[in-house]
Order: structure tokens, then C-alpha cells, then sequence
């Protein structure tokens, strides 16, 4: 008998002692604060920006500066609202306000410094481009190059710079600018063209002599060579200009 009751009560014992670890296991875990890292502000700053700028993310640099020490809270519902000026096209630094809350209630305001460069399509020079010269689809190549400006008056199609005329010496690798180019005309002043006239199934052609710079689908001054008479005709190629009725 006395041997059941000390059988007994070392059972409640037992019993007594998992309860009371369940308890302090389970105490200890409301109690375990909630921990963000600086490193997690500076993944979520970055992932923000991702998110908020207009750029294509494949083109994006982003470096996120955050020194500040671990955030410690109690237990609860944590939340880090970013924001930032109201500019999707920003580029280079930009600071950016965070707002902690803890079950929606505001506890404070961070402050992340973050710097954003753009790789962007631009015209380099792969040879020295002389002024006047015009250039040619060997002296240039594309080229993507970081920045953290957005460029401006810069070439970033080949098209839209072979073929014209350099207004000033360009040295190799440079950056090609729109307004360090000129428009080549088709005519240049003085050269002998073909002069066609239509109507109907008649033409004519007649030789002439240009009077002045002209571009492709522009009106220029001419002379009939042979009438030594002035008409306006549209440049039609290098060689060619069309007197129209």
C-alpha cells in the first residue's frame, strides 16, 4: 500500500515538473522580442526602390547605407512603411523616411540613405572624329554605361549619329552628345544635280546647280543650266532634285 502511494505521488511529480517546463518554454516564447536587423532595413530599402522607380530593375545599382542598430520589440504586429519624394525617375541619392510600427501604431522614424545608378545605352566614340568629318559606322559603337545622372543630350541610338557631321573634335571614348553633331545635307551648295519635271506620263530633265544647302525631302533654290532660270525643286537624292506643277 505504502509502496502504490509512493508510486502515486512520484507520478504526480513527475507530471508536475513537465508541466511546469511546458510553461516556462511556453513563457519564454511570448516573451522572445521580435529582432529586425539593419541588414533586413537595408534589404527591404532596397527591394522598396525596386518596387517604386520607374527604371527597369535589370538596369538598376542600388546601394543602401543603414548603420544603425538591431530594432528589439516586444511581441506584437511590426511593420516598416518607406517613403520617398515623389519622383519615379529618381537617380543618384535618395533619402528615404521609414516608419516603424508596432500593431499599427506608430513607435518611430528612420532615416535610410540610399544611391541609385542607371546603366543606360549611350554612343562612344571608338575612333577620333575630326570636326566637319562625318562619321561612319566604324567610329562608333553602343555601349552600356552606369550613372548616377540621368543623361541628357546624349546620343543612345547609332542611327540617330551615323551620318552626320561632327561640329567639333571628339576624342575615342567619348560619349557622343546631340549637340556636338550636325545634320550633313543631301545638296551642297553649288553642286550640279538632275532637274526633273512631271505631269502625266511627260518628264523632262534638265541639268542644274544647287544654290544652297539642301536636305532629303527639302525645297531648294536651283538653277536651270541651260534656261538659266531659277526654280524651287524638292531633293530628292544626292544627285537628284523635282520641279513640281
Amino acid at each position: 500500500m505504502i509502496n502504490k502511494r509512493k508510486k502515486k505521488y512520484f507520478t504526480l511529480l513527475i507530471a508536475l515538473g513537465l508541466f511546469l517546463i511546458t510553461a516556462s518554454i511556453s513563457w519564454a516564447k511570448s516573451e522572445k522580442p521580435i529582432v529586425i536587423t539593419a541588414e533586413e532595413i537595408r534589404e527591404r530599402a532596397e527591394n522598396f526602390l525596386m518596387n517604386n522607380l520607374d527604371w527597369p530593375p535589370e538596369s538598376m545599382d542600388i546601394k543602401v547605407r543603414y548603420e544603425a542598430k538591431d530594432l528589439s520589440f516586444k511581441e506584437g504586429n511590426l511593420s516598416l512603411v518607406f517613403d520617398m519624394r515623389k519622383n519615379s525617375r529618381a537617380i543618384g541619392r535618395i533619402p528615404l523616411t521609414v516608419q516603424v510600427k508596432l500593431n499599427d501604431k506608430f513607435i518611430r522614424r528612420l532615416r535610410v540613405d540610399a544611391k541609385v545608378g542607371v546603366y543606360q545605352d549611350v554612343v562612344k566614340t571608338v575612333n577620333s572624329i575630326q570636326r566637319g568629318n562625318v562619321i561612319s559606322e566604324s567610329d562608333v559603337i553602343i555601349e552600356r554605361t552606369r550613372s548616377e545622372k540621368i543623361f541628357q543630350n546624349v546620343a543612345t541610338q547609332l542611327d540617330k549619329v551615323i551620318g552626320k557631321a561632327a561640329k567639333k573634335n571628339i576624342q575615342i571614348g567619348k560619349i557622343i552628345k546631340i549637340r556636338d553633331m550636325k545634320e550633313v545635307p543631301t545638296i551642297k551648295r553649288g553642286s550640279r544635280v538632275r532637274i526633273i519635271a512631271k505631269r502625266g506620263s511627260m518628264r523632262i530633265t534638265a541639268p542644274g546647280a544647287a544654290r544652297e544647302d539642301g536636305f532629303k525631302n527639302s525645297i531648294v533654290q536651283v538653277v536651270n543650266l541651260e534656261t538659266k532660270k531659277l526654280v524651287y525643286a524638292e531633293v530628292i537624292d544626292a544627285n537628284t532634285v523635282e520641279v513640281k506643277f
